[in-house]
């Protein structure tokens, strides 16, 4: 029994209504550019975790002239069919599990986990602080319910603590605030700390099959661990953040240095070492998910391999093969092997309108 056995979609990015059916565990989209290959694998991914893996905002996953869209899918992860759908109108989420809404996100994304593969992973070494900030989220958002409610929570009190700092300055608005950041951020920065941890040791393993050499993971952020310390903190710089109309600390300016035989990669990285390192944090993180979750693991990779050397290509078909189901992208159907006995659903122009 596959892990996925339907998916429909209205008004998601350029589909404006679909349906699929899958009866393979290799499931290959194909077709042109612009026909929404990526799109398919984005809506699986926010089925599982109820975040986008290309966009920060909700609305941009909406279909253009639409004010929300909807997403469905049938899935066997616990030895039995259960339905899920999601209803999104602008800002507004409703989530269904079995014809049940579902009131937490946290219940929600407990059904099963994606990992996701694709060409801009190499943005977690090479980008801004924030590709790696976003990694980390949803890697262990994905293993931890706890750490995505604590993560909407902080998020949500700091937009609404930033308004409250820019004209016209509403201080007892942002001072409001100020206890939901503090309980939150430093929960937030230990398991933020944990997880760097645990995947700086996979991604030594999987070095350890390869070319070898010492990597490391340095997490750093600036702002007290214990929760009325944060307080303070907040508190004290209250006046000069209203001059810069933005709060100054928190999880949202953490950074994780990644070095690689004490070479900062971001700086120093050779194109080949940022490729097979982002590489490498990706399968390290599917052997995370795969060992921690209870849950199905289902693989989306979108036409990652084409940059791999056909040694590393099996070696990295070979690792995610232990999956539940496979989902992958490409212009034409692969001539490897390993696809020989894969699902190829063909996509055209007229079916992603």
């Amino acid at each position: 029994m596959v892990l996925l056995e339907q998916l429909g979609l209205t008004d998601f990015r350029n589909c404006e209504s679909g349906e699929f059916r899958f009866s393979g565990e290799k499931v290959v989209f194909t077709g042109p550019n612009g026909t929404g290959k990526t799109n398919l694998l984005e809506s699986i991914c926010f089925l599982s975790i109820l975040r986008s893996f290309r966009s920060a905002s909700g609305r941009e996953l909406v279909r253009i002239g639409c004010r929300g869209f909807e997403l469905s899918a049938r899935i066997h992860s616990r030895g039995y069919p259960e339905t899920l759908r999601i209803v999104q109108q602008a800002e507004r989420r409703e989530m269904f599990i079995g014809g049940v809404r579902i009131r937490k996100s946290s219940e929600f994304i407990r059904e099963f986990r994606t990992v996701v593969f694709v060409p801009e992973d190499r943005n977690i070494v090479a980008g801004s602080s924030s590709f790696r900030r976003r990694f980390f989220d949803m890697l262990i958002s994905t293993l931890d319910g706890a750490y995505l409610t604590c993560l909407v929570n902080y998020n949500r009190a700091l937009a609404q603590r930033n308004r409250a700092l820019k004209a016209p300055v509403n201080r007892d608005v942002a001072a409001a605030f100020e206890p939901e950041l503090s309980v939150n951020a430093p929960l937030i920065a230990e398991k933020r700390r944990e997880y760097a941890g645990l995947l700086e040791v996979e991604v030594n393993e999987l070095l350890k099959q390869r070319e070898g050499g010492e990597f490391r993971i340095q997490y750093r952020f600036d702002y007290p661990e214990m929760a009325e310390e944060y307080r303070k903190l907040l508190h004290r710089n209250r006046e000069k953040e209203i001059l810069r109309s933005c709060t100054g600390i928190g999880p949202q300016l953490d950074e994780f240095e990644l070095s690689l035989d004490g070479r900062k990669l971001r700086y120093y990285g050779s194109t080949g070492q940022i490729r097979m390192i982002s590489l490498l944090l990706k399968l390290a993180e599917f052997n995370l998910v795969r060992r921690s979750a209870t849950e199905k693991v289902a693989v989306l990779v979108d036409d990652v391999t084409g940059e791999l050397d056909e040694r590393n290509k099996l070696r990295f078909l070979e690792t995610i093969s232990g999956a539940d189901q496979q989902f992958f992208t490409f212009t034409e159907f692969p001539t490897l092997p390993y696809f020989a006995d894969a699902e190829e659903i063909p996509l055209f122009k007229e079916r992603g309108k």
